[in-house]
């Protein structure tokens, strides 16, 4: 029951950013919201068959292969807004990191490799390699997106919301990928399901991050 709800109020945060999202997309014409929509749209999209299992089997998907499809495209949309809107600000030239600054982000690979290695005790590998890929660079390009931030003007540091808002999505997906492992069932008492809202939250504050941000 409790499993439904959560599945419920995160398929209804994620359709409202992606509606929000494509709604500013075709006002403004600009770039960082339509990949915003699609973020939330594919994320939302990977919701909707994990619900539709639900109610219909009573049970939560035994394979998880078409949700993983639009979770991990999800990731790689994100990347690519981080990546845009860091690029606007660097215009003309456009971001490219440097080796010196991206050797101090060497605790991202480590992390990620090392949880890959856990999850598949538990997992499908090939999901594992590729989620680990993708979370990877998502927690690069927002670490490397705020370091980039120091000592920068008032106006630029106005994307520093939506780095941070990409790494609570990250500890969020973790979370609730470690809690998988030691399930502790259908209760408030699962830590899971926190993590889980916490995720559903993300994509609310995203949307708020963003606007200020191009707003400004």
């Amino acid at each position: 029951m409790i499993e439904a709800v959560d599945n419920g109020i995160q398929l209804m945060l994620t359709g409202i950013c992606t509606a929000a999202a494509l709604v500013c997309a075709v006002r403004s014409k600009a770039r960082p919201w339509f990949l915003l929509g699609l973020f939330s749209g594919v994320f939302f999209l990977g919701d909707l068959y994990w619900m539709l299992y639900l109610v219909f089997y009573q049970d939560t998907p035994q394979h998880t292969y078409i949700s993983d499809l639009s979770w991990d495209a999800s990731y790689l949309f994100l990347i690519l807004l981080l990546l845009y809107v860091r690029e606007i600000e660097d215009s003309p030239p456009a971001w490219r990191p440097q080796w010196s600054s991206l050797r101090r982000l060497w605790p991202a690979p480590v992390f990620t490799v090392g949880m890959c290695a856990f999850f598949m005790t538990y997992g499908n590998y090939v999901s594992n390699i590729v989620a680990a890929v993708l979370m990877t660079g998502l927690l690069v390009v927002s670490l490397e997106g705020l370091r980039s931030l120091r000592g920068e003007s008032p106006q630029k540091r106005s994307l520093r919301p939506v780095y941070v808002v990409a790494l609570i999505f990250c500890v969020a997906e973790y979370g609730m990928w470690i809690c998988s492992c030691f399930w502790e069932g259908d209760s408030l008492a699962n830590p899971y399901f926190w993590f889980d809202l916490l995720l559903s939250l993300t994509f609310l504050l995203l949307f708020a991050a963003l606007r200020k941000a191009v707003a400004r």
